[in-house]
């Protein structure tokens, strides 16, 4: 295996750097930053400087801090691509070939944080100077990454390799087949159920107890098991720990507010969110490249205070007070680089229960869908809904997922997990469903299948 190849292989793995890594570890198979399991995993320190490069992980510009969210609203009906890469215009296009460098990038991060997760979980135990509560604690929020990426990495390439080991020598080779989505959905569940009982009920940019169950619910959701989903959204619910904020416009210059679940906490320092840059053409964004889609702008509802703080109506301003073009998005607005991710918030824990409710269908339990559903349409300044059917609630749900959640990367997923991909996007190969499994996975490993119609 060549250097250049060598070098990949690593990245793919997360083994370069337990604390950072970037677009010049290609080059370079031994930085000066990399730090092998032994030097790290020494004392309570160590672990938690590794643990802080797990959910750092999360950051990187082919991760949360930009690709996943952005290719999800790309690859539907939110966003318009008509920038310069044609790597971009092949995932807008639902075209993408296996050899595409950002699909590949995208895939190769989330394993990054896997496996910076896994060295945690597999080396924390074995420190003797670490008391049992703080290593349960330190091992659980590594298990709450772990499971959020293997529930991001099954929704964009369904079955996926599950390691649970870390890979910690340039030489290891693993070789690990893929397992079915429904595998990856009971691991995923495992880590957060062992997860929540050791996580805090309070913990600012870390798991705690109640992003796990939420997480869970989310999960459930896709799951359709409706029952669940909805027990779990309502003891979410019931904890009074999260609330709606009054001002949906503070949800996104508010960081960590009330309404935030858990958010992926962002840095100017290194540019590892990128969301606003490509996102807005002013200053200091991109600007050649990404737009809205006309049927995001026509989904509001006319008084919905939503679409203002989503989409500029000429008056919007980025954070240094650029004024950002009529048309153009809002919701992400600090081109620095420093917009936090927010991964699970308050509002789609409601939007959760009041779709699993409306599938379960019993007249107590559309009652109880109306009443959640009208929380979120309350807030965004909108008549009561009355919708009174199972059918009209999961219409009215679904219209209220597109706004409220618009461009935080739910709507290419909502639309699969619902059955509607096809008839709404036009889409007539149910293979192009399901992102490829990059080409140099499937080179390296042998035991590596690819998907459908790729």
């Amino acid at each position: 295996m060549n250097i250049r190849s060598k070098a990949f292989t690593l990245v793919l793995l997360g083994l370069l750097s337990i604390g950072s890594s970037s677009c010049s570890d290609f080059l370079y198979p031994e930085p000066q930053n990399s730090l092998t399991a032994e030097q790290v995993f020494t004392d309570e320190a160590g672990a938690n400087a590794a643990l802080v490069g797990t959910f750092g992980a999360l950051t990187s510009t082919n991760y949360l801090g930009n690709s996943y969210p952005v290719f999800s609203d790309m690859a539907a009906d939110n966003l318009l691509w008509n920038g310069s890469f044609p790597t971009w215009s092949e995932i807008k296009n639902r075209s993408i070939i296996p050899s595409n460098v950002d699909n590949t990038n995208m895939y190769a991060a989330i394993y990054v944080a896997i496996n910076r997760a896994n060295n945690v979980i597999a080396y924390t135990p074995g420190i003797a100077s670490i008391s049992d509560a703080n290593k349960a604690i330190i091992v659980a929020q590594a298990r709450f990454v772990r499971a959020a990426c293997y529930f991001d990495l099954t929704r964009y390439w369904g079955d996926v390799a599950i390691i649970l080991t870390p890979t910690t020598t340039t030489g290891e080779v693993l070789n690990i087949a893929r397992s079915p989505k429904t595998a990856v959905y009971d691991q995923i569940k495992q880590d957060l159920d062992a997860a929540e009982a050791a996580l805090p009920d309070v913990s600012v940019g870390r798991g705690t107890k109640w992003a796990a169950k939420a997480l869970k619910a989310r999960l459930a959701l896709y799951s359709q098991d409706w029952a669940s989903a909805a027990s779990l959204a309502d003891e979410v619910i019931a904890s009074g720990r999260f609330q709606l904020l009054t001002n949906y416009r503070n949800v996104w210059t508010t960081e960590n507010s009330a309404e935030s679940i858990w958010e992926v906490q962002m840095e100017a320092v290194g540019q590892r969110s990128f969301l606003a840059f490509y996102l807005l053409p002013v200053g200091g964004g991109r600007g050649e490249a990404i737009t809205l889609g006309s049927t995001l702008a026509a989904a509001f509802e006319t008084g919905d205070t939503r679409r203002n703080a989503t989409i500029s109506n000429g008056t919007a301003t980025t954070a240094t007070g650029v004024a950002i073009p009529a048309g153009n998005q809002f919701k992400y607005y600090q081109v620095s680089g420093d917009d936090n991710f927010r991964y699970i918030r308050y509002a789609e824990v409601l939007l959760i229960a009041a779709e699993a409710k409306a599938r379960i269908g019993t007249p107590a339990a559309l009652a109880a869908s109306l009443g959640h559903l009208n929380q979120v349409r309350t807030r965004a300044g909108l008549p009561a809904s009355t919708a009174a059917t199972s059918t009209a609630l999961l219409t009215a749900v679904a219209q209220e997922r597109r706004v409220e959640l618009a461009l935080e990367g739910h709507r290419w997923f909502d639309l699969i997990r619902t059955g509607t991909a096809q008839s709404t996007l036009g889409i007539t190969d149910a293979n192009k469903l399901l992102f490829p499994i990059p080409l140099r996975e499937l080179q390296n490993n042998p035991n590596m299948t690819q998907n459908p119609g790729y």
